[in-house]
C-alpha cells in the first residue's frame, strides 16, 4: 500500500484497519507521523472510526476524537442488541418468520464485533405479515417511516434507532434479476436451533447475498473501504470451508463472477499490504471516494450512464421534473392514487423546490453543470 496514487490519510488508514483485524500490533513511529485529525475524518466517512481506533491506541495516546467516537459506538451497539432482542422474541412468540441480515450477521467475522459499525439493522420477515410486524414496532415504541412503498419498512427510535424490515431482499421494481432470484429465500434458508420461526443462510449463500448487496450498492452510488473489509474477513473466516462449486454456480446465475473476483483480489492484497495493478489502483480510489454510503456525484454519473452530453443532461432534469409512475408510487402516493392531481403537481414541484429545497436543488445543478465523464468510476464487471 505504496502508490502515489492513494492518499497518505488512506494509506494510513488501511494500515490502522489492517492491525485491527489481523490482531497486529502497529508500528509506533509510523503511528507518531500519522495526522490523526485527517484519518479521524477519512475513518468516520468510512464507518471504520473504531477500527481505526482500537489499531492506534496501542501505539499511541489515543485523541479526543477517536475516543468519543468509540465510546459512542460502544453504546449504539448495546442499544441495539438489547431492542434487536426485544425485536426477535416478538416475531418468535406471533409466530412471523424472521432473517437477520448484513452488518447483524457481518459482525460476528470481526475480532471485536464493535469494529463493524452500523447506522441501522436489517431483519427479512415474513411478506404476508408485514401489518402484523408493524404492529410489533409501534407496541415497542417506533415510529413507521415509511411502509410498503419498497422491499423494506423504515421504523425508528430516539436517539439513534433504526430498523430496516424486509419484505424481500431486492426491489422487484428496481432489481428484477436480483428479487427474482431470492423470491424463494426461505426454503433455502435453514431454521435456527430452538426457536421456530428464526432462519439463517448458509454460509455459501450468506456469502452470495454479500456479493450480490455490494454490487447493488457500488452500482448505484458506490461503496467504501467497510464493504472491501466485509469481503475480506468473509473469506479470512469461512472462506475454506465454502463449497466454492456451489457458489460459483450462483454467482454465475446472477451475473456476478467477474465482480467477485476482482473484489475478493483487491480485498485480500488491500488488508494483507499486497502492492496492487494498476487497475486495482484505480478501484481502490473509487472505493475509498465513495465513503459508506456513496456519493451524488456517483448517483448521477450512473444515472446519466457516464455521458457529460448536454443531451443527457437535459433528459436528467427532465425526469426529475416528471418522474416516472414507479418514482410517483414509492415517493409521492398520493399524485400517483390520484393522477388527475399530477399537471398541478409538475407545475408546484420547481416552485417548492425554489421555496423549500433551495439549498438541495441548487446543489443537484451544480453537480449536473460541473458534471464530466469520469475514468476513475468503478469498472469492475464492466
Amino acid at each position: 500500500m505504496n502508490s502515489p496514487d492513494t492518499t497518505k490519510t488512506a494509506q494510513e488508514l488501511i494500515y490502522l484497519v489492517s492491525c485491527s483485524v489481523n490482531e497486529q500490533t502497529p508500528d509506533r513511529e509510523r503511528c507518531a507521523q500519522i495526522d490523526a485529525e485527517e484519518v479521524f475524518a477519512l475513518a468516520r466517512s468510512h464507518s471504520l472510526t473504531v477500527a481505526a481506533a482500537l489499531a492506534l491506541e496501542q501505539a499511541a495516546e489515543l485523541p479526543r476524537d477517536f475516543k468519543e467516537e468509540k465510546f459512542k459506538a460502544v453504546r449504539v451497539l448495546s442499544l441495539y442488541e438489547i431492542e434487536r432482542k426485544k425485536i426477535l422474541e416478538e416475531l418468535e412468540s406471533r409466530g412471523i418468520r424472521y432473517l437477520p441480515l448484513k452488518g447483524i450477521t457481518l459482525g460476528k467475522l470481526y475480532p471485536k464485533s464493535i469494529m463493524r459499525e452500523m447506522s441501522d439493522n436489517d431483519i427479512l420477515c415474513d411478506s404476508e405479515r408485514m401489518s402484523d410486524v408493524r404492529e410489533v414496532m409501534e407496541q415497542l415504541g417506533y415510529e413507521c417511516k415509511s411502509f410498503a412503498r419498497t422491499h423494506h419498512d423504515i421504523y425508528t427510535k430516539p436517539p439513534v434507532l433504526e430498523f430496516e424490515m424486509h419484505r424481500e431482499l431486492f426491489y422487484g421494481k428496481k432489481y428484477p434479476d436480483q428479487s427474482a432470484y431470492y423470491k424463494n429465500i426461505w426454503s433455502r434458508s435453514v431454521r435456527d436451533a430452538g426457536n421456530r420461526f428464526a432462519y439463517h443462510m448458509t454460509n455459501e449463500d450468506l456469502y452470495v447475498f454479500l456479493i450480490c448487496h455490494l454490487r447493488k450498492h457500488y452500482k448505484m452510488s458506490g461503496t467504501g473501504l467497510r464493504s472491501l473489509l466485509d469481503i475480506y474477513l468473509f473469506n479470512k473466516k469461512r472462506g475454506g470451508s465454502l463449497n466454492t462449486g456451489y457458489v460459483l454456480a450462483e454467482l454465475k446465475k446472477l451475473d456476478l463472477t467477474d465482480f467477485e473476483s476482482g473484489v475478493r483480489s483487491l480485498a485480500q492484497k488491500l488488508f494483507t499490504g499486497q502492492p496492487l495493478s494498476q487497475g486495482e489502483q484505480t478501484e481502490l480510489n473509487f472505493f475509498v471516494e465513495s465513503t459508506t454510503h456513496g456519493t451524488a456525484e456517483n448517483s448521477l454519473a450512473r444515472q446519466l450512464d457516464n455521458d457529460d452530453s448536454g443531451r443527457a443532461k437535459r433528459k436528467y432534469v427532465l425526469k426529475r421534473i416528471f418522474p416516472d409512475s414507479e418514482s410517483l408510487r414509492r415517493n409521492h402516493p398520493v399524485v400517483y392514487k390520484h393522477r388527475v392531481l399530477y399537471p398541478f403537481w409538475a407545475l408546484y414541484r420547481p416552485v417548492e423546490g425554489v421555496l423549500f429545497k433551495r439549498k438541495k436543488m441548487f446543489g443537484e445543478l451544480k453537480r449536473l453543470k460541473e458534471f464530466k465523464n469520469k475514468d476513475n468510476r468503478g469498472k469492475f464487471n464492466e
